[in-house]
């Protein structure tokens, strides 16, 4: 932020300050009243304000920090000896923590830049204002999710740090490194579809399971969607389908600008792009055509057991994927090296049969004899390829001509895909 020259910063740091942690006091004042305790106690809004107008001036006088260290174990005292005198009638130490955030406030106003403490600010504002919330979800979340949620920040944060960033081997051409931030990226992603999946939309309908599905898995959705199709067709099963193909491009759209070097994930962008907005038109056009031909007709729920959410960070699912990922990084390096450009794009068409992430990270990953151009119309292929497998697995399970506008549809994007490789070259 540019200020006048006439404005002190530090000024504007102290003001920053009081204005602050007012409002975090009026905050804290608000939590309590919605608490309904009956003793309100330590922690008005003008014991927060002066707490923080301490922690500023003490910072200013010794910038070394010691005084402010020593004021704050002077603050802890009395928090310790007020929060024993009212532990009994009311045992939460909400009140005390706000109190040492409200003192702390002055401090990474001088030192943090202002984006930081706005942050700083908002995070404990929602913390405090959702806390029936945050409530509701600690009382609905079993402990299982804890144990996952640890499984996530040991893939991110132990296991990654420690692997070389250095080729497997001569015949892998990916180095250990790349092939776990596929794995955490792949994960991450579908964890978030998960938790949604579970915990947002637990009652979710036909087009919500193909839309949430097809962030984890295009082609699960699509055989879950099928099998109910058999037993209770509905025109929106097909909506759901074509919208489960337009969640796979966004997917992977982000995948591949998070992982791929930028020469080819940004190109990818706009086909992607076309297809994703296309889908989304397709989807819309088949829902108003269902309507249309079948009035009053609706759409069931999913039964219950017919759509297992499988949960996508158990450690074995990921070594899966890693595993899958070599594969296909050496199998892709013998046919590039062997068949070149056409044997690449034949192999993309043929791993559509299957779960297509570990061929497209590889492609991104790795280093093969092949052009840019050649890696995104293979990228493009595999996703088309997918897609009209996904059809086909669709009218084979369900046996119902409802599922005939999707595999159109699919079909189509399949087309569009082989054109665009061979504009691509």
């Amino acid at each position: 932020m540019t200020l006048p020259p006439s404005i002190p910063p530090q000024l504007v740091s102290f003001a920053l300050t009081v204005l602050f942690c007012f409002v975090l006091g009026l905050e804290l004042h608000a939590f309590r009243r919605a608490s309904a305790e009956k003793n309100q106690g330590f922690g008005t809004t003008r014991t927060l304000t002066l707490a923080g107008i301490m922690g500023f001036v003490l910072m200013a006088l010794d910038p070394s920090g010691w005084l402010l260290v020593a004021g704050l174990l002077v603050l802890a005292a009395f928090l310790v000896v007020d929060y024993k005198g009212h532990q009994a009638e009311n045992p939460s130490l909400i009140p005390y923590l706000m109190a040492l955030l409200a003192y702390i406030t002055g401090p990474v106003a001088q030192k943090e830049p202002l984006w930081f403490l706005m942050v700083f600010l908002v995070a404990i504002l929602l913390i405090l204002g959702k806390s029936p919330l945050i409530r509701r979800l600690s009382d609905s979340l079993p402990i299982s999710e804890s144990v996952t949620l640890a499984t996530f920040l040991v893939m991110a944060g132990i296991i990654l740090p420690f692997l070389p960033n250095t080729p497997i081997a001569d015949i892998i051409p990916v180095t250990y490194t790349r092939v776990w931030i596929a794995v955490i990226m792949v994960s991450g992603i579908s964890y978030l579809s998960y938790l949604a999946r579970t915990y947002l939309f637990p009652d979710r309908g036909i087009l919500l399971t193909g839309t949430l599905g097809g962030l984890t898995s295009s082609t699960v959705a699509t055989v879950v969607l099928a099998r109910i199709a058999k037993t209770s067709p509905s025109p929106q099963i097909a909506t759901s389908i074509i919208l489960a193909s337009s969640m796979m491009y966004l997917r992977m759209a982000l995948l591949v600008t998070l992982v791929g070097p930028p020469s080819i994930s940004l190109p990818l962008l706009l086909p992607y792009g076309i297809l994703f907005l296309l889908s989304l038109g397709a989807a819309w056009i088949t829902e108003r055509r269902g309507k249309a031909n079948g009035p009053g007709e609706g759409a069931p729920a999913p039964a219950k057991g017919e759509e297992p959410v499988a949960h996508p960070l158990e450690l074995r699912t990921a070594f899966l994927f890693a595993m899958s990922f070599l594969l296909f990084a050496t199998l892709t390096r013998a046919i590039v090296d062997r068949f070149g450009a056409g044997g690449l794009h034949l192999l993309a068409v043929s791993t559509g049969v299957t779960d297509i992430t570990p061929f497209v990270l590889s492609l991104l990953s790795g280093h093969f004899a092949a052009s840019a151009t050649a890696i995104e119309g293979a990228i493009i292929l595999t996703g088309g390829s997918n897609n009209l497998m996904n059809g086909l697995y669709a009218l084979a399970i369900s046996r119902s001509r409802s599922i005939l506008p999707a595999l159109i549809w699919l079909l189509l994007a399949f087309l569009f895909s082989v054109g665009y490789a061979i504009f691509l070259g």
